[in-house]
């Protein structure tokens, strides 16, 4: 599967992108509002494999698709799509682009062009993401996105002997086609 936008490539995960994988799983940066704690070798590579075995499937509850730079073809981050209530096809989407590219909209554009294909291809209902309330630039991807705020769920995160609270923002499926 693969879509494309005005500056990205987005396409399912593969063998080759194993090293991208691992760098991103341990950029401090990356997690620095979702872990206090660097995942081992052994959790990185089963979480890899388990992604990269979702596309074969017949059913799929998750897409985890790698964020390609189309003009240089440098992979630059990531973005996932995951079932979270199957009775009102209820779906989460999640994202981290490397460092070296932030602040160039990416994560936005990526989000849009998933959020389309989970409501046009896969008839979802609703897609809602969550992010730590100290996250102001996941905060900031969310509503270039087009969701909407629904609340801050208060101290449900703890990272470095702080409790942080996480915003939930959402898209409803007609929300979506009424903005499209």
């Amino acid at each position: 599967m693969e879509i494309v936008t005005e500056r990205l490539f987005l396409r399912e995960l593969i063998e080759s992108d194993y090293e991208f994988f691992s760098t991103m799983e341990t950029n401090e940066l990356c997690l620095k509002y979702e872990s206090d704690t660097i995942p081992s070798k052994e959790y990185i590579d089963k979480k890899f494999r388990d992604n990269l075995h979702d596309k074969y499937k017949s059913s799929r509850d998750r897409y985890r698709f790698m964020v390609v730079k189309l003009s240089s073809g440098e992979l630059i981050g990531r973005i996932i799509l995951w079932k979270i209530d199957d009775s009102i096809n209820e779906w989460e989407i999640g994202w981290d682009v490397h460092p070296d590219y932030w602040g160039n909209g990416y994560a936005p554009e990526a989000t849009r062009a998933i959020l389309k294909f989970a409501f046009t291809e896969l008839g979802v209902h609703r897609v809602q993401a969550l992010c730590n309330d100290a996250n102001s630039s996941s905060e900031k991807v969310m509503i270039k996105s087009g969701m909407k705020k629904e609340g801050t769920i208060r101290g449900v995160r703890r990272l470095n002997n702080c409790w942080y609270g996480s915003h939930i923002y959402a898209l409803l499926e007609s929300d979506f086609m009424s903005d499209n």
